[in-house]
């Protein structure tokens, strides 16, 4: 059992698994987002799966909560699943599936209002967030997935 705060909780058994998003912008920029927490890293949106959830619909509620914008992301979109190994003594490492979201019009861009207790206000304007910051949410053209090979095809 672990405790944080006043909190206590059981450490369920096995690894993390989260779930997070390409999105990008009608100039095809990706879109990262800076958590509200002291030395945070900027991150693709997206969070931890919950139990009983699926890592497709894990994105999709972490999108809806994050960015208070609901996106068309499906099975798939899989981009990459990842292993990533902790990096702080305490973590563990996780599981982290990538998806491949869609090019956001710019009239979605401007619903985007990031959730208060979990990001940092978004800079669209592209003005950074101070050093080490990246110059604007979005950050380089991203050209998508190449095209996957289809397995009846292959000799």
């Amino acid at each position: 059992m672990m405790t944080t705060g006043a909190a206590s909780f059981v450490r369920a058994p096995g690894h993390p698994i989260s779930a997070a998003v390409l999105l990008t912008d009608s100039r095809d920029r990706i879109l990262i987002v800076h958590p509200a927490r002291p030395g945070a890293l900027w991150a693709l949106p997206g969070g931890l799966v919950e139990v009983g959830e699926s890592p497709v619909d894990a994105v999709r509620r972490e999108v809806r909560e994050e960015l208070g914008i609901d996106v068309d992301i499906r099975a798939m979109d899989l981009f990459v699943v990842e292993w990533l190994q902790a990096t702080h003594p305490g973590r563990r490492d996780r599981l982290a599936f990538v998806f491949t979201g869609p090019r956001l019009p710019t009239s979605e861009t401007d619903r985007i209002t990031p959730q208060r207790d979990e990001l940092d206000p978004l800079d669209l304007g592209g003005t950074g967030g101070g050093p080490g910051s990246p110059a604007s949410p979005y950050r380089r053209p991203y050209p998508g997935p190449a095209p996957a090979p289809r397995l009846d095809a292959l000799p």
